[in-house]
């Protein structure tokens, strides 16, 4: 099988030794380009090691200057980026409005975003990362009628066949205003319907839908359980590979629940299912529709057993959750060289070992890294569970 992707590492990053990472600043394949999550981070000479500076406004302007850069290798621009994710260290939050000037300097177009407060970023001086997708071609906004203006994104963007969807949090309009109910399953219907209807300004249906991912406030933790089979209700026999992850909180302090999705119009649907894996409720292991393989987030567990493996090893378990990301690919006819993008989620009891897990990437990957970005959750469902990475592949 031929190659599909190209890895886009800048010819000149002054801000960084590109050799020493275990992942490419950028991937391309079939005119889709996923970025790797960037900080302010850049090596001082002085301190002998990479530090960042400044408060969140001047962090953010140079993360845009370092995408330029990343953008401008691709052979692209600001205009054709499509998506964005904003992580937040939470001592940041109160200033976060601050950095919409900062998007309205660079961005070109609609793009679709997320925000969302992590438990804290890799490097303790970061106060915020963020991670981009770009693709060539035209893309236009969707769902933005009525949307307020002073908003710096759209709630969905079209390109191509694809259409991102903004992070949505459900609510209802109460006497003219909007109302977030207090109860995680109500607060997900509501998500899922702004979902639908976003989808259907795109002229897309749920079947269309390759990825979900759900953002939980740890308020909602010990009720998300029980309000994830709103996601089965919506999806039916047509469920996306689906990643859900615990964070520090959600922008929006009465949401429970933060969604975002990916859809792909046209082309054959094809659920990646492994039979000798247990049930995994409302999700399956893998959906390929048109050029987009997604892999619903993996852990350690062993899912011919159900077992978690690895011990508290941060290492071990992110091996093994590769093998699982690496099972799905094969059960499509595809490989770990297809992958284009991972998102690796750390717990806070296995941050101290997570820089091993580069020596798993190597194993793994040899020189041909996906972009990827890495993020400290808030826990995961397992107490055990250190480690938990989603992966999309461009085939």
């Amino acid at each position: 099988m031929v190659r599909n992707v190209v890895q886009v590492d800048p010819a000149k990053f002054p801000w960084l030794d590109l050799r020493r990472y275990t992942f490419s600043m950028a991937v391309e394949a079939s005119g889709v380009v996923y970025i790797s999550g960037q900080t302010a981070g850049e090596y001082n000479a002085d301190a002998g090691r990479v530090v960042c500076k400044g408060g969140l406004v001047e962090q953010t302007r140079l993360i845009y200057e370092k995408l330029a850069v990343v953008l401008e290798a691709a052979g692209l621009g600001f205009q054709n980026v499509v998506k964005t994710v904003d992580y937040l260290d939470p001592v940041a939050l109160p200033h976060y409005r601050q950095t919409a000037a900062v998007r309205r300097e660079y961005l070109r177009g609609p793009v679709a975003s997320t925000g969302v407060c992590v438990q804290r970023l890799l490097r303790r001086e970061s106060l915020i990362e963020i991670s981009a997708v770009a693709m060539t071609g035209d893309k236009r906004a969707v769902g933005s009628e009525g949307s307020d203006r002073s908003l710096t994104f759209a709630p969905a963007v079209e390109s191509g066949d694809i259409v991102w969807l903004s992070g949505l949090v459900g609510h209802e309009d109460v006497d003219g205003q909007s109302h977030y109910p207090q109860d995680t399953r109500r607060q997900l219907e509501l998500g899922y319907q702004t979902v639908n209807r976003v989808l259907e300004a795109a002229g897309a249906r749920p079947s269309d839908v390759v990825a979900s991912l759900e953002y939980v406030d740890p308020q909602a933790f010990l009720s998300y359980p029980d309000a994830e089979g709103v996601r089965g209700e919506f999806f039916g026999d047509m469920l996306p590979a689906a990643t859900g992850v615990v964070v520090n909180r959600l922008l929006r302090p009465e949401g429970h629940v933060e969604l975002e999705a990916v859809a792909v119009k046209g082309g054959e649907r094809q659920q990646i299912v492994l039979p000798e894996w247990k049930a995994q409720g409302n999700a399956v292991p893998g959906t390929k529709k048109g050029r987009m393989l997604h892999i619903s987030g993996q852990s350690a567990v062993d899912h011919a057993t159900g077992e978690s493996v690895g011990g508290y090893d941060v290492a071990a378990q992110a091996e093994q959750a590769y093998r699982n990301v690496s099972q799905v690919l094969a059960a499509a006819g595809y490989t770990l060289d297809d992958v284009v993008n991972t998102i690796e989620w750390v717990a806070p009891n296995g941050l101290m070992g997570y820089r091993e897990v580069q020596e798993v990437r190597r194993k793994l990957f040899g020189q041909d890294f996906p972009s990827a970005t890495g993020v400290m959750a808030h826990r995961f469902t397992r107490p055990e569970t250190l480690f938990q990475v989603a992966a999309v592949a461009v085939v």
